[in-house]
């Protein structure tokens, strides 16, 4: 088994033992210190994906977003590997895809540009920002080839971890814990 796979696993297997109750405490601490960033202010629009359970929390952030008017965008897998487009955000559209992750099914798309921060998903991250996500490489695709204000990681601090990225892999501009911002 490679580094990233082994490290992988045990840190799902960690995640399955935080309550329910944990986590939302602590997905509630890190939208706040989101809000409170410039770059969350200064956007218009937010690619956002729906998160599962035992995940940090992103309806927080979805939510605000939409008290504050911003756009709301959600990844969709398309049949190209490692490729997904933004569809915008509607409660009632949303179906899981091959993955399980819910996604738009119908929806206006939108590309990324200079007012559009992305929040990334991952499941622990190293100092130098990059992260180890679920294996499938669509996010780092999505960041090597698109434009936008800021890519956002959101973590428990005690999977800020140390490993070895690889020549493939795409690190975030910012990364927000319940303790620190990195």
């Amino acid at each position: 088994m490679c580094q990233k796979q082994k490290i992988r696993n045990d840190y799902l297997n960690l995640r399955t033992n935080y309550s329910n109750e944990y986590i939302d405490n602590i997905s509630k601490i890190i939208s706040y210190k989101l809000f409170d960033l410039p770059v969350y202010k200064k956007c218009k629009n937010i690619f956002i994906y729906i998160s599962l359970e035992k995940e940090i929390d992103t309806s927080y952030i979805i939510n605000n977003a939409q008290k504050h008017n911003k756009n709301i965008y959600c990844p969709v897998i398309t049949k190209n590997k490692r490729e997904m487009i933004f569809k915008s955000y509607n409660k009632q559209n949303l179906i899981k895809n091959k993955f399980n992750i819910l996604e738009p099914l119908y929806g206006k798309e939108k590309i990324s540009d200079k007012e559009t921060i992305i929040i990334v998903p991952g499941l622990v991250y190293n100092k130098n920002k990059y992260r180890i996500g679920y294996g499938g490489g669509y996010y780092d695709y999505f960041l090597k080839n698109n434009v936008y204000l800021a890519s956002i990681g959101i973590c428990f601090e005690n999977f800020i971890i140390d490993f070895k990225e690889d020549f493939y892999d795409e690190n975030v501009d910012i990364i927000i814990t319940e303790k620190n911002i990195y």
